[in-house]
C-alpha cells in the first residue's frame, strides 16, 4: 500500500483549512443535497465530502457509510488532493497503490473511487467529492463532466455558506476537539448542553437588534413504542431520517440540536412565529412519507411547540422563551400529537393551537 503522499504547502494548506470552519460540524443541508444527487446519478452506494485534515479524512457529508472518519494515510482522497483534476480508480484490486489497503480487503470495500479535487477561496485543495462503489466500473468522458459539475457546486457552497453568529461564535472560538465533544454522535447535530449555548447566544444577539426569535421544540410521537416493538437499532434508524428531514427543511443558519432521547430543539434567529409555523408546517408534511426500516415501512408523526417573541415590546430570557415552546410542546402532546401549537406571548398567556394534518 502506497500512503497518501503530502502536499508541498501543507502547513498553509492546514490553517486555510481550519479558517472554514468546516471540521467537527454539524451536517448541513447545502452540502448533503450535492452528495444525495451524486449517489443518484451515479447509481453508487457512497458519496462524500471529505476534508482532508493533518491527520485524518473528516467527512463533512456521508451518505451510504456508517463512519465520520479514516486514517488519512489509508485513504484514497489524500491522493486525490494531489491532482488537478480527477482521480479516478475503476478497480483498486488491481491498482498496486491501493491493492492491499483496508479499505480495500476489508469494509467498506472500496473497489471503484472517483474523486473530484475541492478547492477553497484561498486557492487550496481542502478535499474532495468522492463516489465510491463496492465494484469495479468504468468511468466514461460523460461521467467526468458530470462530477466536475457536481464539484463545481460544492465549492460554491464553500463561499457562499451561511451561519448564524452564534453558530459562527462557536466554531470559530473552538478547536476541533471541543466542537466534536458538542456534538450528537449518532445523529451530528448539537447536543443539549450546546443547543442551550446557542439559543443564550441568539437572545443576546436579539436583545441587542431588537429582531424576533424563535424556538421550535419537537418530539416523536410514541418513540417508546417503535423501541419496544421494532428494537433499539429501529428506533436510531427513525432518529437519523426524522434529522435528514428536519435538516432539509430549516434554514442555513437556523442551529438544530437534540435535547432528549427523542426530543429536539430548532433555534430560528430572525423569525417571528410564522415563520417558525411555517418550516414546522414543512417538517409535518416531510413526515408524511413512511420511514423505512429494512422492509418495513413505519409511519411517524410528531408533535411540535413554537416559542416566539419580537424583543421589541417582548424580550424574554432564554428559559423563558424555551419554556414557551415547551409549553406549546406539552399542549400539541395533550391534543393529540402530530400538530404545531404556537405559544407567543408571555409565559402565562394561553397557546393559540395551528393544527397542520
Amino acid at each position: 500500500m502506497l500512503a497518501a503522499p503530502i502536499p508541498h504547502n501543507e502547513s498553509e494548506r492546514i490553517a486555510s483549512l481550519r479558517r472554514m470552519l468546516l471540521l467537527a460540524s454539524p451536517d448541513e443541508e447545502s452540502f448533503d443535497r450535492v452528495t444525495r444527487a451524486a449517489q443518484r446519478m451515479f447509481n453508487v452506494p457512497i458519496a462524500l465530502v471529505s476534508l482532508i485534515d493533518a491527520n485524518r479524512q473528516w467527512f463533512k457529508s456521508c451518505i451510504g457509510l456508517p463512519l465520520r472518519e479514516t486514517p488519512r494515510d489509508i485513504s484514497f482522497c489524500g491522493h486525490a488532493i494531489q491532482e488537478k483534476s480527477l482521480f479516478v480508480i475503476e478497480d483498486a484490486r488491481l491498482d498496486a497503490r491501493f491493492a492491499d489497503n483496508p479499505l480495500v480487503t476489508g469494509e467498506p470495500r472500496v473497489i471503484f473511487y472517483a474523486g473530484r479535487p475541492l478547492r477553497n477561496a484561498e486557492n487550496f485543495l481542502v478535499g474532495t467529492l468522492c463516489i465510491i462503489d463496492h465494484r469495479a466500473r468504468q468511468f466514461n468522458e460523460q461521467d467526468r463532466r458530470t462530477l466536475d459539475d457536481l464539484g463545481y457546486w460544492v465549492e460554491q457552497i464553500f463561499y457562499g455558506r451561511e451561519l448564524s453568529e452564534a453558530q459562527h461564535a462557536v466554531l470559530r472560538e473552538l478547536d476541533e476537539v471541543r466542537r466534536s465533544a458538542m456534538l450528537d454522535p449518532m445523529l451530528n447535530v448539537w447536543h443539549r448542553g450546546a443547543i442551550d449555548q446557542m439559543l443564550e447566544q441568539e437572545v443576546l444577539r436579539a436583545f441587542r437588534t431588537k429582531t424576533p426569535l424563535s424556538v421550535l421544540m419537537i418530539d416523536v410521537d410514541k418513540f417508546k413504542q417503535i423501541n419496544d416493538v421494532y428494537g433499539h437499532p429501529a428506533g436510531d434508524a427513525v432518529l437519523i431520517e426524522f434529522t435528514k428531514r428536519l435538516r432539509s427543511v430549516t434554514r442555513p443558519y437556523d442551529s438544530l440540536g437534540r435535547y432528549g432521547g427523542d426530543e429536539f430543539m430548532v433555534v430560528l434567529p430572525d423569525a417571528e412565529a410564522a415563520i417558525a409555523v411555517d418550516v414546522a408546517a414543512r417538517l409535518l408534511r416531510a413526515m408524511r412519507s413512511p420511514v423505512m426500516v429494512g422492509d418495513v415501512a413505519l409511519h411517524v408523526t410528531v408533535s411540535m411547540g413554537v416559542g416566539s417573541a419580537d424583543f421589541v415590546s417582548d424580550a424574554p430570557e432564554a428559559p423563558q422563551l424555551l419554556l414557551r415552546a415547551d409549553t406549546a410542546l406539552l399542549a400539541a402532546k395533550r391534543l393529540g400529537r402530530d400538530r404545531i401549537e404556537v405559544h407567543a406571548g408571555p409565559v402565562n398567556t394561553p397557546g393559540v393551537p395551528l393544527t397542520r394534518t
